[in-house]
């Protein structure tokens, strides 16, 4: 799979209380366009499953190239993210943290989810898309590596 090059993304979601959950993610892709929905495999051992499991919607962050420290930090679990990172959010309409500075964000809710082995996958009906205007370079994940589009 390393083979493959993908887009990242960082999931988020909340809790019961409104407090924001959040994981690193390259399995997402399209669906359809009419309605427009999208997928996510989600881990069971995550920590971000449960919160998305309960509350039944999703937030979307593509990240730009200059975010790998972003989805560095995301990718750890929440005990192992010391020192943190320079990042900051805002809501979306629905409530879900949307990560500043990322290309695009899509608020989905979750339509359908089949489980498969030790993950479960999530159709989301994208609710809401904000896209960064000043954004312009995805950052990419290939060979295990984080990978920038002009070689870097």
């Amino acid at each position: 799979m390393s083979q493959f090059a993908t887009g990242v993304t960082v999931i988020t979601t909340i809790d019961d209380q409104g407090e924001p959950h959040a994981m690193t993610a390259n399995s997402f892709t399209s669906v359809c366009l009419d309605p427009p929905t999208v997928l996510v495999c989600v881990g069971h051992s995550t920590h971000t499953f449960g919160f998305l499991e309960k509350v039944g919607r999703f937030g979307v962050n593509i990240l730009g190239q200059d975010q790998e420290a972003v989805g560095a930090y995301f990718a750890l679990r929440p005990e192992a993210r010391e020192g943190g990172v320079d990042y900051s959010y805002s809501v979306s309409g629905n409530g879900l943290p949307v990560l500043e500075n990322s290309m695009v964000f899509m608020s989905c809710e979750v339509i359908g989810a089949h489980v498969y082995g030790d993950h479960t996958v999530y159709l989301g009906e994208v609710k809401e898309v904000r896209q960064n205007e000043h954004a312009v370079k995805p950052l990419m994940f290939f060979r295990s590596r984080w990978y920038h589009p002009d070689g870097g």
